[in-house]
C-alpha cells in the first residue's frame, strides 16, 4: 500500500504515481475523445432515463463507468482501491464518475467548491482524480486548500444552470495556502470531498482529460442516479453484519430518508 493516511488526515490528499500504464491511458484516452465527438452532436441520450446528460459545452463527461466498459479499469484499479481502503474500509462502492476537461473556446475554469456539499446527511466520500493527459499548472491543475477538510462544510450558493453550481462563499475561503496539484498520465490525486478545490480557466490545444471517481464506504448504500456499483468486498458476511435488521424494517427506514432527500431538493429549487 502506497498511501500515506498521515497525510491523507493532515492535507485532506494524496498523489499516487505511475498508477495506470501507458496501454490503458492509450485506449482511454482514444475513448474518451470519442464520446466528446459524440457529446458535441448532442444526439438523443439513449441513457438519459438513468444517467446525467453530458455537458460538453462544459466540460463533463457523466458515468463513463456505465456506459464504456473501457473506463472500468480505471475505476476498479488495484492501487486505488487499496488506497482507499485505508480511509473507507474494505468495503466500498462507486458513488458516481465523470470525465472533465477543458473545452476550447468556452469558459472552462472551475470556481472553489467542495464536492457533494448540498449532501451534508451523507456519509463522507473520497474521490480519485485520475490523469489521462498531462496536467501542470499552466494547464487546468487542480487547486486545493490543503486542510480545508477539517472545517467541515463551508457555507456555499448555487448557480443556477452552471455544471459547477454549487459554489463556496468567497468569504469562507482562506487562499493563502492554495497549492496546485501537477500530475503525470497515470498519476491519481485521491482527495476528501470536503477539501475545497478547484481550476483556472485555460486555452490550449490540450483537452487536459481527467477521470473523476467518488467512492464510498456502506455506511449506507445510495447513489444519485443509476445503481450502486460495488468495487470491493461486499461479501455475505459483511452485508449481514452491517445490516443485521429484518428487511421490513429496513424498508420502512429506506423509505424515511428517500422522502427526506426528496423534500430537501425540493427546498432548494
Amino acid at each position: 500500500m502506497d498511501i500515506d493516511a498521515c497525510t491523507l488526515e493532515r492535507d485532506g490528499f494524496v498523489v499516487l504515481r505511475k498508477v495506470f500504464t501507458p496501454d490503458i491511458l492509450e485506449r482511454c484516452r482514444k475513448t474518451l475523445v470519442d464520446v466528446i465527438g459524440y457529446a458535441e452532436r448532442d444526439l438523443e441520450d439513449p441513457f438519459n432515463a438513468y444517467y446525467l446528460r453530458h455537458r460538453a459545452d462544459q466540460g463533463v463527461l457523466y458515468d463513463l463507468y456505465q456506459r464504456h466498459p473501457q473506463m472500468r479499469d480505471m475505476a476498479q484499479n488495484d492501487r486505488v482501491l487499496d488506497a482507499l481502503e485505508a480511509v473507507l474500509g474494505r468495503d466500498i462502492f462507486l458513488y458516481e464518475n465523470s470525465v472533465v476537461y477543458k473545452p476550447k473556446g468556452r469558459q472552462n475554469g472551475v470556481p472553489f467548491h467542495q464536492d457533494f456539499i448540498s449532501r451534508p446527511d451523507e456519509p463522507i466520500k473520497f474521490i480519485a482524480w485520475m490523469a489521462v493527459d498531462r496536467v501542470t499548472k499552466d494547464g487546468g491543475a487542480l487547486k486545493v486548500i490543503p486542510g480545508s477538510h477539517k472545517q467541515g462544510f463551508l457555507p456555499w450558493h448555487r448557480v443556477k444552470g452552471e455544471t459547477h453550481h454549487d459554489r463556496t462563499n468567497p468569504e469562507a475561503l482562506d487562499l493563502k495556502g492554495q497549492v496546485h496539484v501537477e500530475l503525470e498520465p497515470g498519476d491519481v490525486l485521491i482527495f476528501n470531498q470536503l477539501v475545497v478545490h478547484g481550476s483556472d480557466e485555460m486555452h490550449t490545444d490540450s483537452l487536459r482529460l481527467v477521470y473523476r471517481a467518488s467512492y464510498q464506504g456502506f455506511d449506507e448504500i445510495y447513489v444519485p442516479r443509476g445503481a450502486p456499483v460495488v468495487m470491493r468486498g461486499g461479501a455475505p458476511d459483511t452485508l449481514a453484519r452491517r445490516f443485521p435488521r429484518p428487511h421490513q424494517e429496513r424498508r420502512k427506514s429506506v423509505l424515511v430518508r428517500a422522502l427526506n432527500r426528496i423534500g430537501r431538493k425540493m427546498a432548494a429549487l
